[in-house]
């Protein structure tokens, strides 16, 4: 059953109406007609109210789609609610809905109760008709937010009475907000000595595809990098001139570990990396995460490969978006030693680590490795 119904006052009225079905009776006996015909109709009402709320909102159907919206911080959305009735109308009905508060509506409309929020909509629809609603919202703060629940009041037009239809699936409708894009201060050197994609004045590389001009050629020079047209216009041999490239990548692994919980400066810690990819995405560098939340996979813990661009940038985002205080966390020194074992270093690491000592064995091994920096919380920093 998609709508499961509560009903209470149906029950009162049934017995209403077995009072009048036998108030008529006895009318009819005594033969007063006109009182036996009041009580007729006031049974009439009361039989058409039963039915009515027996039989509406049965073939009423919301279209349950799977849909995730993103947003920044402060950012605007909505939901968008659908429904479609092929039973009886509804007028007058009151949608309620329960939603994380990640997000909050725009008005006065709300009611909070903990984490979640309440927002009561009028609900009208007519027989053979589809309807959608939109409930404005704005990114409260970093989180995926999710319509917990639920439910329609139906009251009978032109009586008392009122039927609550509860929605019983789980509803797939989220909204999933970025962390908040501080500017924090970042720096990187490219290592000269690997090959990558980033033009750098003086490394050990060129990049073959990206010819950027030409010179006279020496005895030196390689027979196939010879431009022979540029050659034949000059009367002279030409060499091609090549961009020279370096490499770039980065690794950022974040704890978010504390004993048996999270740390206390999370929202802190997440903005902070946040704001190191949007600056990797400017730059256009190569990047991969690590955070030290235990899932389901290849990777015992949040793991996003490396890559760039705006798909990178918002898989990186969400990846943030998700981490929650309630998360099972697995202990830093585990997930590095899982990365040492599993992946090639880039050329710069970053641990992001208010406790070094979890990671001294690594950061030992991995200081001949790679380009490895170790950042506390910028409390710690600024007190340093």
């Amino acid at each position: 059953m998609v709508w499961m119904r509560h009903a209470d006052d149906t029950k009162n009225m049934k017995w209403v109406l077995g009072l009048l079905i036998a108030l008529f009776f006895m009318a009819m006996i005594f033969l007063q007609f006109l009182a036996a015909a009041v009580i007729c109709f006031a049974a009439t009402v009361v039989g058409l109210q039963i039915l009515y709320l027996d039989r509406a909102g049965k073939k009423l159907v919301f279209q349950n789609n799977r849909i995730r919206k993103r947003l920044l911080y402060g950012g605007d959305s909505s939901w968008e609610l659908v429904f479609k009735n092929e039973g009886l109308p509804i007028w007058n009905g009151q949608l309620k809905i329960w939603f994380h508060d990640a997000v909050e509506p725009k008005g006065d409309s709300a009611v909070s109760y903990g984490d979640l929020v309440e927002v009561d909509l009028p609900f009208t629809i007519g027989s053979k008709q589809t309807i959608e609603i939109d409930v404005p919202i704005t990114g409260k703060r970093r989180g995926l937010s999710r319509i917990q629940k639920m439910e329609l009041l139906i009251a009978h037009p032109f009586g008392e009475g009122s039927i609550t239809l509860e929605y019983q699936p789980a509803i797939l409708h989220e909204q999933l907000v970025f962390p908040k894009l501080q500017k924090y201060p970042f720096r990187y050197t490219p290592s000269r000595q690997k090959p990558g994609q980033f033009n750098l004045q003086h490394t050990l590389f060129d990049d073959a595809f990206q010819p950027i001009g030409t010179r006279d050629y020496v005895s030196t020079d390689q027979f196939n990098q010879i431009h022979w047209k540029a050659s034949v216009r000059m009367q002279q041999y030409q060499t091609k001139i090549f961009s020279t490239v370096a490499n770039e990548s980065m690794l950022f692994a974040l704890n978010v570990s504390a004993f048996y919980g999270t740390i206390h400066d999370l929202e802190d810690r997440i903005e902070e990396l946040a704001s190191y990819i949007e600056n990797c995405f400017s730059a256009g560098v190569p990047y991969a995460v690590a955070v030290n939340i235990r899932s389901a996979g290849k990777m015992p813990y949040l793991y996003l490969s490396t890559g760039l661009g705006q798909k990178q940038r918002h898989q990186a985002l969400e990846l943030l978006s998700i981490i929650s205080k309630n998360n099972a966390t697995l202990p830093y020194r585990t997930m590095l030693g899982h990365l040492d074992m599993h992946i090639e270093l880039p050329y710069t690491t970053y641990l992001l680590t208010d406790t070094p000592s979890d990671a001294l064995r690594f950061i030992t091994k991995w200081s001949g490795q790679t380009e490895l920096t170790v950042l506390p919380s910028r409390k710690e920093r600024d007190l340093a």
